[in-house]
């Protein structure tokens, strides 16, 4: 018996010895188990939209372009999916380009989380981003502008400027945000929205253009035609359009 406990005491060590070394082998892949395919979905847009985004950066890889509409017959832009580890959302960088003749002041972006949405109730989990404050030739007569408290003064996104949004700068209010409902990290798909910018002359674009009639304190479309600059320059395959922009 003793025999039998020798031998089955050297094949438990064995045993062991071989587990470890195969945890040995097995360990720089499970240090990167954390990397997963993601991806950003991105609007796509027209000629007639005073914000585009050109790119989106992980780091400092380009990980998705923009997306446009295309002529007749033509290939849509692709999303395109990348790895990306547990920090993948506070490494991106949303690049942003005014193609207007106008100053922007106030601007709301959407980041959304697919995965989250519940359909009964019509709820997905998202992140809404306020940069400035409306002016206050967009506000009713004796209002006063209210800061938002993310960027309390006025934001300055000049005519043709490309502005880098680092998501890492307001990651915990994403998280406060989303992660009630799923952890950022187990998340692999994100949506950003373009909802409404405001110009410095009180006109604002919500997906049309508008103008606050100063009698009557309401909003009025602008011609479905109207855009404030060069419709044909600062867009793909336009004058104006340079590849390093994307």
């Amino acid at each position: 018996m003793f025999e039998r406990l020798k031998i089955a005491g050297g094949s438990l060590i064995a045993f062991l010895a071989l587990v470890g070394l195969a945890a040995w082998f097995v360990a720089p892949e499970a240090a990167t188990a954390a990397h997963m395919q993601r991806q950003v979905e991105l609007p796509i847009v027209n000629q007639t939209a005073p914000v585009v985004v050109t790119r989106i950066t992980l780091g400092d890889a380009v990980v998705q372009l923009g997306r446009f509409v295309k002529p007749a017959g033509a290939p849509q832009d692709p999303v395109t999916p990348f790895l990306g580890d547990d920090d993948w959302v506070q490494n991106l960088t949303v690049h942003l380009l005014n193609r207007t003749n106008q100053t922007i002041v106030c601007a709301f972006l959407n980041f959304s989380f697919p995965e989250t949405t519940d359909w009964a109730s019509r709820f997905r989990a998202a992140f809404r981003l306020t940069l400035g404050s409306i002016p206050p030739s967009a506000l009713p007569k004796g209002a006063r502008p209210i800061p938002h408290p993310l960027t309390p003064e006025p934001v300055v996104f000049r005519p043709g400027q490309l502005v880098a949004l680092h998501l890492g700068d307001y990651i915990e209010r994403i998280k406060a945000d989303v992660e009630p409902t799923r952890p950022l990290a187990a998340l692999t798909n994100m949506e950003v929205g373009l909802a409404g910018f405001f110009f410095g002359d009180g006109t604002q674009w919500n997906g049309s253009y508008r103008a606050l009639d100063p009698e009557s304190h309401t909003w009025r479309r602008m011609d479905p035609g109207y855009f404030p600059g060069d419709m044909s320059r600062n867009y793909p395959g336009q004058p104006g359009w340079v590849d390093d922009q994307r």
